[in-house]
């Protein structure tokens, strides 16, 4: 496996646990979600997050001394599984001599390919990969080139709990998470790519942007930022990898609250974004969400009912 080819699966690692409802200024992208005194905490995060955005917001942890699970998308594999990374590379690759030069317009793969060049790359490395490996592979490079890649709060969570042997639950499985990234921009690779490609104009300035909208919890313009372009011009990717996932978590987390424990659940802070969010469908449940802010002397954490 090259140089290159390892970075990618990398930064499919990073991502694949994937890119809110009440938009409320606060210093974190944490929520209660509360019925009578039954409670657990929901987190949203970034899958990539610069090292300069650490420490986390005190709500995070919080949240995680709170809990006794913790309840994330998915496993996260460790980079050095090499098991794990093949698994993956094949299963976002394409088979039977199929690439996706085949699927482009000319006009789409010289732009695929003038954007690969600006990071020193080539189509020809990428041509048996999907779509959406290409897609992440750009993000990540785009991403070195202006010294924003870091760790993720998910792994950052992930390593915490193996450390201190706290519970680690998940809403999907990595095989579902594989599947779902194998079938994005199946059957329209075209404009999937072109959206992405449009995606990455002023891309630095849009992740910062992104940023900060999930420091504040700004859900509004979390929204804006990070999903209202992609509900817009795709919306087929939008509801595969937001809307759907969104309603099956849903049934998933109101089983959280007919146990004796205490969850911290972390998802893609996307996922609580927008209309469908799952904050949002929470609440149309009738369960009450409310912001985490220790720093207001009027918040209370509910007590997880005995």
């Amino acid at each position: 496996m090259n140089t290159f080819t390892k970075k990618a699966l990398s930064a499919t690692v990073l991502l694949s646990g994937c890119l809110l409802a009440t938009t409320v200024q606060a210093q974190s992208s944490v929520w209660q979600v509360s019925k009578g005194n039954d409670s657990l905490f929901i987190g949203g995060t970034v899958h990539i997050l610069p090292k300069s955005e650490m420490p986390l917001p005190v709500e995070f942890n919080h949240a995680y001394k709170q809990a006794d699970t913790i309840v994330l998308e998915a496993p996260i594999p460790d980079p050095s599984d090499a098991q794990a990374q093949m698994k993956m590379l094949s299963a976002l690759s394409y088979e039977n001599n199929e690439t996706l030069s085949q699927k482009l317009t000319p006009e789409v793969k010289l732009a695929l390919e003038k954007k690969l060049a600006e990071f020193g790359a080539n189509l020809t490395k990428l041509d048996n990969f999907r779509p959406a490996m290409v897609s992440i592979v750009l993000m990540s490079m785009e991403l070195q080139k202006q010294n924003l890649m870091g760790e993720g709060v998910d792994a950052y969570f992930t390593k915490k709990a193996t450390l201190d042997n706290k519970e680690q639950q998940y809403l999907e499985t990595m095989a579902f998470q594989l599947e779902l990234f194998k079938t994005m921009g199946e059957g329209s690779e075209n404009d999937f790519i072109k959206n992405n490609l449009a995606g990455f104009d002023n891309y630095g300035v849009t992740f910062k942007k992104l940023l900060s909208a999930w420091r504040k919890g700004d859900t509004q313009s979390l929204y804006t930022v990070a999903l209202e372009t992609m509900q817009k011009n795709d919306p087929a990717t939008y509801k595969q990898l937001m809307t759907d996932r969104n309603n099956n978590w849903l049934v998933k987390v109101e089983q959280m609250f007919n146990n004796d424990k205490s969850e911290f659940v972390l998802v893609g802070a996307g996922h609580l974004a927008g209309e469908g969010s799952l904050l949002t469908l929470l609440e149309n449940k009738g369960y009450q969400v409310s912001l985490v802010d220790i720093n207001n002397p009027t918040f209370k954490t509910t007590v997880k009912a005995e």
